[in-house]
């Protein structure tokens, strides 16, 4: 297998994912990859979109890129996700955020694809996930142990 450009690691706004990111960040390292965090809490209420929509106000949804840095992660409100990706680029790693619309395989796949040869590390608890056909994905015992 070639090494992936691109380390998509499944990750939630609290610690339970903690042994994921730390061992995306260490892939992406390795790999000389991109790791984007993908916060799988985004996409979990139907009833609100984690970024900005057509309706929030004219223009936003154009503005928005498909990778977010610790900035734009704190105005989205999700400060726990941009702590994380300092975290990953004080380590080193060329890290960013995704915060997609729903939390589901389909969502997961479609982003990936639009990556230059990605990876997908996914908890082990989120396993429907990485059956990810042909992107590669990688199930991780990704529960924090504490």
């Amino acid at each position: 297998m070639e090494a992936p450009r691109t380390i998509i690691a499944v990750t939630g706004e609290d610690d339970r994912y903690t042994e994921t990111r730390d061992r995306a960040v260490q892939r992406a390292l390795d790999d000389h990859a991109t790791l984007i965090l993908y916060d799988l809490d985004a996409g979990r209420d139907p009833l609100e979109s984690p970024l900005p929509t057509e309706w929030s106000a004219e223009g936003t949804d154009d503005e928005v890129a498909d990778r977010l840095g610790p900035e734009e992660l704190d105005a989205a409100g999700r400060g726990a996700i941009a702590d994380q990706v300092r975290a990953a680029r004080e380590a080193g790693a060329d890290a960013w955020g995704w915060l997609p619309e729903h939390d589901d395989r389909a969502t997961l796949l479609e982003y990936a694809e639009a990556q230059p040869d990605p990876l997908i590390l996914v908890p082990d608890d989120e396993t429907e996930l990485a059956e990810a056909g042909e992107i590669d994905a990688e199930v991780v015992d990704g529960r924090n142990q504490n």
